[in-house]
């Protein structure tokens, strides 16, 4: 069935199966794989924007099948994908070079449609990407397109309907042109699950539909309170400076409560799988996370959550969500153990206000505890960094028991300083050089790079690529013998890890994932108990085309 849009999310790096490249750490603290093959969540809630609107319109995560199989042939499935338009995601920087090379497949097999894209890096790039890349038709600027892309694929391919579609940049007379700024309402999110599952089977592609590669192995939703952020965490594209200034004008906005209850429900009936919620639940404020979990209550949902801090909250919060939802886990990111260090890029809270919220969190019975640093900071010595490690010791010491884990994690920031960040826009200021500044600057660095540090853009007054590296490996190594010590990692898997880590350091042989897809300490960042699900009726689905395909692997 031919589709009027049809969502494309390429691999970071589109022939990274062929090529040898050491991705090494650069997703070690996020679901995605290296490849980032986890499209964005907005896929999601175009994709209900559009049909609701009465379009034809698919997803298709050539990323993720190309992770999952390496028999998959990209261009041979975009041949047969028929479409008038092809969105493809540019969100963050580091698909640079498979968006742009996917752009540029799909342009020759169909020079008759039109190729679209957005996010934030096409945003923040349009203008060059507009001048230099020629097979690129459109792209929407800036968040919240659910309105705008309905539009764009009513429009007749005339100059003058495509004048009243906000946001859109495009060519006319040689000229590029910028319509105006006018971004959907907050309350058009709706990120619809049953939907996506729906209209996997609609066009017989359940695996192009996937949100990620190992999505049938553990199946998790998501959803989102808020677009925009209150904070400024100096090295985030998604911060509030960057947002403002580059993708709208307001930030945050907070979605409803009420809309937010209906799209976890409907996980919980089709699905019936844990949900992570993005965005700080506690800093959007008493009135609005009790009003959440007050509809979730009425629509009787007994989901795991998995939530996400910016800043710790207090106990009289984590009270009322243990109550209302026995199973769920903590995450924050303190990016440093040094107060000086994490206020200066942006994280305002004391060492002993993140110790009293771990421990709020324990008493209330989080079943798992994320705590996460990070490499490269403003300020961060190669010291910092093993004070760093030293401190991680202590908290998981500290902070974990036969009933609760807490797990820290470390890694650099990687591959790339965000554009539009407060780092990426005033490096003096924060001590770093920014060393590559066009889109094809970034599309050069992972066309030709060969192991993740030829991949980043940055070094800072206090740690060179080098130091980051070797800072990186030794403070993994330290971090996987601190968690078998502590038992929270079997002898033979830390042993393994170790001995992997350090082939890699040294550029000697090292076991790779055989889908090229594993993070380089091969850590599962999901918790077991999360794997639990309700059984429904699409969830026994799920779990018998998972044993036909792996049963077709065994063939």
């Amino acid at each position: 069935m031919d589709a009027d849009i049809s969502l494309v999310h390429a691999p970071s790096i589109f022939d990274f199966r062929t090529r040898d490249i050491k991705l090494g750490p650069i997703s070690d603290v996020i679901p995605s794989t290296p490849v980032f093959e986890m499209y964005p969540v907005g896929f999601i809630s175009m994709l209900n924007s559009l049909i609701s609107s009465g379009y034809n319109a698919r997803i298709c995560n050539v990323a993720a099948m190309m992770v999952s199989s390496a028999s998959f042939d990209p261009v041979k499935y975009l041949k047969h994908v028929k479409s008038k338009i092809y969105g493809i995601d540019l969100h963050w920087l580091p698909h640079a070079n498979g968006a742009l090379k996917v752009a540029k497949i799909i342009k020759d097999l169909h020079p008759d449609s039109k190729v679209l894209l957005g996010g934030f890096s096409a945003s923040y790039f349009a203008d060059d990407i507009m001048t230099h890349y020629g097979y690129i038709d459109y792209i929407l600027k800036g968040d919240l397109q659910e309105t705008n892309i309905v539009k764009l694929a009513g429009a007749e391919d005339s100059y003058q309907a495509l004048d009243r579609v906000p946001n859109l940049i495009y060519r006319k007379n040689n000229r590029i042109i910028h319509n105006k700024i006018e971004y959907s309402s907050i309350d058009d999110v709706f990120l619809n699950y049953g939907l996506l599952m729906k209209n996997a089977i609609k066009y017989h592609d359940i695996k192009g539909h996937l949100p990620y590669a190992s999505w049938l192995d553990n199946t998790e939703a998501m959803t989102v309170i808020e677009h925009g952020c209150s904070f400024n965490c100096a090295f985030c594209g998604g911060s509030n400076f960057a947002y403002k200034n580059n993708y709208n004008s307001v930030a945050p906005l907070y979605r409803k409560p009420l809309v937010i209850a209906e799209e976890i429900s409907l996980v919980g009936e089709m699905l019936g799988s844990p949900v992570f919620i993005t965005g700080d639940m506690n800093n959007a404020g008493e009135k609005f996370y009790s009003s959440l979990f007050k509809e979730l209550k009425d629509r009787k949902v007994s989901l795991p959550l998995l939530t996400e801090y910016f800043t710790p909250p207090g106990k009289e919060y984590l009270n009322e969500l243990s109550h209302r939802f026995p199973d769920f886990t903590v995450e924050i990111s303190p990016e440093s153990s040094s107060e000086v260090i994490r206020n200066r890029n942006g994280r305002p809270y004391s060492n002993k206000g993140l110790e009293d919220f771990l421990q709020n969190a324990v008493t209330a019975g989080a079943k798992k505890i994320d705590v996460y640093f990070t490499i490269g900071m403003s300020g961060q010595t190669v010291n910092d960094v093993n004070a760093d490690i030293d401190y991680s010791e202590k908290l998981m010491k500290k902070f974990s028991s036969a009933k609760e884990k807490l797990y820290t994690f470390i890694s650099p920031l990687t591959p790339f300083i965000d554009p539009g960040s407060l780092i990426y826009e005033h490096p003096e200021t924060y001590g770093f050089k920014i060393t590559a500044k066009t889109i094809t600057d970034y599309f050069n660095l992972l066309e030709n790079g060969k192991i993740w540090t030829d991949f980043l853009n940055y070094y800072t007054n206090w740690m060179s690529v080098e130091q980051i590296a070797r800072a990186t490996y030794e403070s993994e190594i330290r971090m996987i013998k601190m968690r078998q010590s502590l038992g929270l990692l079997k002898d033979v898997d830390a042993d393994e890890i170790v001995k992997n880590i350090t082939a890699y350091m040294h550029g000697d042989d090292y076991i790779s994932n055989e889908n090229k897809s594993s993070h380089l300490s091969y850590i599962e960042k999901d918790v077991e108990w999360s794997n639990k699900h309700k059984l429904t009726r699409d969830s026994f689905l799920i779990s018998l085309y998972k044993d036909y395909n792996d049963f077709k692997k065994k063939l």
